[in-house]
């Protein structure tokens, strides 16, 4: 059993926001790859306190602030924008597998 999990975070306005609900899609078709509790994902919405806060984190950690709409992938910018479903599949594997 794989106990190693990817932590995928969606940089967004949560609201009404088209490209958040397209890559929560994506992650909802591409999670059936992966072994159950693996692939875990969240929305920082940056129009709320907690998610400005959250995004200031991330800057210091990736020596970049995300935009928006972008995709960070276990603290790591992996999109500056919403990626195909083979792009994040395969951002995914590699953040399982980075020998790969």
């Amino acid at each position: 059993m794989n106990s190693q999990k990817v932590m995928v975070e969606i940089i967004a306005k949560k609201k009404g926001c088209m490209l958040c609900d397209l890559a929560l899609a994506i992650l909802e078709e591409i999670a059936p790859e992966f072994e159950e509790g693996v692939l875990q994902w969240t929305v920082v919405d940056v129009g709320s306190k907690e998610g400005v806060m959250r995004q200031a984190e991330l800057r210091s950690i990736c020596n970049r602030m995300p935009a928006v709409p972008s995709i960070v992938v276990n603290e790591r910018i992996a999109f500056d924008n919403i990626p195909d479903m083979e792009a994040l599949s395969a951002a995914v594997k590699k953040a399982l597998h980075p020998e790969y």
